[in-house]
C-alpha cells in the first residue's frame, strides 16, 4: 500500500501544486510533473517501436513518481522559508 501511495503521490502532488501556487512556484512546481510526462512519453514511444522494452514500465513510472515526489517535497518546504 505504501508503494501505491508513494506513486499516486507523485503524480498527484505536483497537479496539484500546479493547481495551486502562482508565479515562479508554479514553473518549479511544473518540473517534476514535465518529469513524469517525459518518462510517460518515452515508455508510449519505446513500447511503439518495440513492445518488449518497458516490460517493467510500472517501476519506471515508480521511480519517476518517488523522484517527483522529492522534488515537490522540497519545493513544499522551501516555499514558505523562501517567502510566498
Amino acid at each position: 500500500m505504501l508503494v501505491v501511495a508513494i506513486g499516486i503521490g507523485g503524480i498527484a502532488l505536483p497537479v496539484r501544486a500546479l493547481r495551486r501556487w502562482s508565479g515562479g512556484w508554479r514553473v518549479a512546481a511544473a518540473l517534476p510533473a514535465l518529469w513524469l510526462s517525459l518518462v510517460a512519453l518515452r515508455i508510449v514511444l519505446g513500447t511503439a517501436l518495440d513492445p518488449t522494452s518497458h516490460n517493467l514500465w510500472p517501476f519506471e513510472i515508480l521511480q519517476a513518481s518517488v523522484v517527483s515526489l522529492v522534488a515537490i517535497g522540497a519545493l513544499t518546504v522551501g516555499r514558505p522559508l523562501l517567502g510566498r
